[in-house]
C-alpha cells in the first residue's frame, strides 16, 4: 500500500536532514577538538596533535562550507519551488542578529584559525585559543538557534524584549535540548573526524603510529561527549512523553524514541571498542560504522521531535 503524499514528504525531510544536521554540528565541533591539542608539550605528541589538527579543520572547512552553501541555495531555490513555504519561514520575525553575529564571527575566527596553522606553529598556545574562540562562537550561533526553534515550535512572535529570546525559562526543555546538543556536536566531531582519517588514508598515510593514536583519540572525543550527550537526550525523552504518549502518533514517536537510543548506544560502544583498542587501525569497520549509525539516530531523534514541536 503506497504512503500518503505527507508521510512521503516527512520521511524524505527526514532521511535527508539527518546527515547534514550531523555535518553542521561535527564541524562546529571541531575547533574545539582541534585546538585543545594545542597544549600539549610531548614533541611526539604534539606532531600526531598538529596533523591530527590539520586534518579535521580541514573537513570542517569542506563539510561546514557545504551545509552553508547549500542552506544558502535552499533559502534562494525556497521561493521557486515552494512559494507557500517560503511565506511562511521568510515572514517569521526570526532574531537575525543573534542568529547571524555568532555565525559570522565563529566563521571569521575559524578562517583565521586554519589560515594561521604554519605562521602561528611557534605560538601554538595562542593559536589554539583562536581556534578555542572560533569553536565557542559557533557555540552561541547553535545557542541562538535552537532559541529560534523553540520560537517557532510555539508558534511565539519575537520577543519585545531581547532578554526573552537570549534567556528562556528555566523548566524550558530549552535547556537540556541545548546540553543535548552541544555535548552531540563534540561527539560527532570526534566521529566524523576519525572517519575522514580513515577515508583519507590512501592520501595522506602519516604511518601506523598516528593513525593508531588518532583513531583511538578521535574515539574517545566521541564517546566522552556521547555519553552526557545519550544521558540529556534521555532526560528530554523522559519529560516529553507525557505529551507524546497521547500524540495521535504516540506508537509511531514511541519507536523513533526506541529506535534512536539504541542506535546511539550501538555507536558509542563501537567508539569504546576503538578508544581501547592497542590496535585502533585495524578496527576501521567500526571507525565507519559508528558515524553512520549516528546519523541514522538523528533521523529517528529528528522523527520523534518533528512531529511534537512542529507537527
Amino acid at each position: 500500500m503506497p504512503l500518503p503524499a505527507a508521510d512521503v514528504v516527512f520521511y524524505v525531510t527526514v532521511i535527508l536532514v539527518a546527515p547534514h544536521l550531523a555535518l553542521a554540528l561535527a564541524a562546529a565541533g571541531m575547533p574545539l577538538v582541534s585546538a585543545a591539542g594545542g597544549f600539549f608539550r610531548t614533541k611526539r605528541i604534539k606532531i600526531f596533535l598538529d596533523k591530527f589538527g590539520q586534518q579535521t579543520t580541514t573537513f570542517a572547512l569542506l563539510g561546514g562550507g557545504y551545509v552553508f552553501l547549500l542552506t544558502v541555495l535552499s533559502a534562494a531555490a525556497l521561493p521557486v519551488l515552494a512559494p507557500e513555504s517560503a511565506t511562511f519561514f521568510f515572514h517569521l520575525p526570526l532574531p537575525l542578529v543573534p542568529l547571524a553575529v555568532p555565525l559570522v564571527l565563529g566563521a571569521a575566527l575559524f578562517l583565521a584559525y586554519r589560515g594561521l596553522w604554519q605562521r602561528m606553529k611557534n605560538t601554538k598556545k595562542v593559536h589554539s585559543l583562536i581556534g578555542i574562540a572560533s569553536g565557542l562562537a559557533f557555540f552561541l550561533a547553535i545557542y541562538a538557534a535552537i532559541s529560534a526553534f523553540r520560537l517557532l515550535s510555539l508558534h511565539a512572535p519575537m520577543p519585545l524584549d531581547a532578554a526573552d529570546f537570549l534567556f528562556p525559562p528555566r523548566n524550558a526543555f530549552f535547556w537540556p535540548i541545548l546540553v543535548q546538543t552541544l555535548a552531540l556536536a563534540l561527539c560527532l566531531a570526534g566521529g566524523f573526524g576519525g572517519l575522514y582519517l580513515v577515508i583519507r588514508r590512501n592520501k595522506d598515510d602519516f604511518g601506523r603510529d598516528y593513525y593508531d593514536f588518532t583513531l583511538k583519540l578521535a574515539s574517545r572525543w566521541a564517546l566522552l561527549a556521547g555519553i552526557p550527550q545519550l544521558a540529556a537526550l534521555g532526560h528530554v525523552y523522559n519529560g516529553l512523553w507525557s505529551f507524546a504518549s497521547v500524540h495521535a502518533a504516540s506508537a509511531f514517536l514511541f519507536w523513533a524514541m526506541v529506535a534512536s537510543l539504541a542506535l546511539w548506544i550501538i555507536s558509542l560502544a563501537l567508539w569504546a571498542v576503538v578508544a581501547l583498542s592497542p590496535y585502533a587501525l585495524r578496527l576501521k569497520w567500526a571507525v565507519l560504522a559508528a558515524p553512520l549509525l549516528a546519523i541514522a539516530a538523528i533521523a529517528c531523534q529528528s522523527a520523534f521531535f518533528w512531529p511534537m514541536f512542529l507537527g
